[in-house]
């Protein structure tokens, strides 16, 4: 690049997960004599961080890269890159499977590190994945267990503290097998500890319920966990787990709540992710699924119609026994609504509470976003910064949650 007078201008587009956020903000970190900017303006390259969870996830990246690729120079990499490679090629694009190599590309080295632009910072602890669902390719993307070395971890909590944030965001493909592959004892519960004592305010990503362990629930009775638990269901059906090849049956997962529950010192708020319509689903199965969520406490959920991956299990299962589109997104509807009310139901009960508040953004004059420690967005009326961390009283009006900032 030093052939060039002036430095490229690089843009950043990202899709998918919290991996996903993090691994563009590292990139943007790692790289040198660039000027980064925004995709609306004019730029020499377009990196685009795809994802390929779904069939329209893989839809949204190339619709971006026919778009972006006749402004520029487009680079895409992440998941979707990874699939295709090999396959595929676009106009005035280059696939390139891993960050690491776009930084190469454009004359970096990757570092952990990352621009930090949210007020609540994620951290990708590990990448990964030897679980193999019937329905997940992201296995086959994402590669096997791969964690980050604690040291490295500790250090880039401690430069989070230095830059005045109050939380921390633990994620990664499959944070419950964190250090598995280390060999040195590690943990997500030493991850936890080093976040509780260098930032302050520790929020796990999405957990496995098997993966729940003694510490964890220690640490949550501690209050070194902040009380907001996502844990993937996928079905209240236990032949429909087994189908799916997930780890556990629907027993196992009440009692992982449960033990959850009698570990904090209030009801914590439990998110989840459903998948209705998965190859051999009987209505009966269903009603199973919507009877076991409706038994359940959760502050919300995340529904998903099947779709079915090239070259996962269950694409051959979906072949043999599929259920018709229109009653996948009929049972979708159903759970979206019991979601909802389950949502709107939680909401209420923290009215007249106490909580300490992350600030996000300013909506309005006086009036700023902010994120609860139970994962509820709160408006809270004032003025504050980015950031800051702020006890208030909710109040639930209109169908949301407000806040007014506690008098000292």
């Amino acid at each position: 690049m030093d052939s060039f007078q002036k430095p490229l201008k690089v843009a950043f587009y990202t899709f998918g997960c919290k991996v996903n956020l993090f691994e563009s903000d590292q990139l943007r970190k790692s790289l040198s004599g660039i000027e980064i900017v925004s995709c609306d303006d004019d730029a020499d390259i377009f990196v685009i961080n795809s994802c390929a969870v779904t069939a329209t996830a893989e839809s949204q990246a190339r619709n971006m890269v026919r778009r972006l690729s006749k402004r520029g120079r487009v680079i895409l990499t992440g998941c979707y890159a990874r699939k295709i490679k090999g396959e595929i090629s676009f106009e005035n694009t280059e696939i390139v499977p891993d960050i690491s190599e776009v930084a190469e590309i454009l004359g970096s080295h990757l570092k952990y590190d990352a621009f930090f632009t949210r007020s609540r910072p994620f951290i990708k602890i590990q990448s990964g994945c030897d679980q193999f669902c019937a329905y997940c390719i992201i296995p086959y993307l994402r590669g096997p267990l791969k964690s980050v070395p604690l040291h490295e971890i500790r250090a880039l909590m401690q430069k989070i503290a230095d830059e005045n944030f109050k939380e921390v965001v633990l994620t990664g493909i499959h944070i419950g097998k964190y250090g598995k592959d280390l060999n040195d004892g590690s943990t997500l519960a030493d991850v936890v500890k080093a976040g509780y004592e260098t930032v302050g305010r520790v929020r796990m990503g999405s957990l496995e319920s098997p993966e729940i362990d003694e510490r964890l629930f220690g640490y949550a009775k501690e209050g070194m966990i902040l009380p907001h638990w996502h844990i993937p269901l996928q079905s209240g059906c236990d032949k429909t787990l087994r189908d799916m090849r997930r780890p556990y049956k629907t027993d196992d997962f009440r009692r992982s709540i449960e033990k959850v529950i009698g570990s904090c010192n209030e009801l914590p708020a439990f998110g989840t992710d459903v998948i209705t319509g998965f190859p051999g689903e009987t209505d009966a199965d269903f009603e199973e699924t919507r009877k076991f969520i409706e038994s359940l406490p959760f502050a919300y959920g995340h529904v998903f119609p099947f779709s079915a991956r090239p070259g996962t299990p269950a694409e051959k299962m979906e072949k043999e026994n599929p259920v018709p589109k229109q009653v996948k997104k009929e049972r979708a509807a159903v759970l979206r609504d019991i979601f909802q009310a389950k949502k709107e139901a939680f909401q209420k009960s923290l009215d007249g509470t106490a909580d300490e508040v992350i600030i996000e953004e300013k909506i309005d004059e006086g009036l700023f976003a902010a994120t609860s420690s139970k994962y509820q967005t709160v408006n809270v009326k004032g003025s504050f910064r980015p950031r800051e961390l702020v006890k208030v009283r909710l109040s639930f009006e209109k169908g949301r949650l407000c806040g007014e900032k506690e008098r000292q």
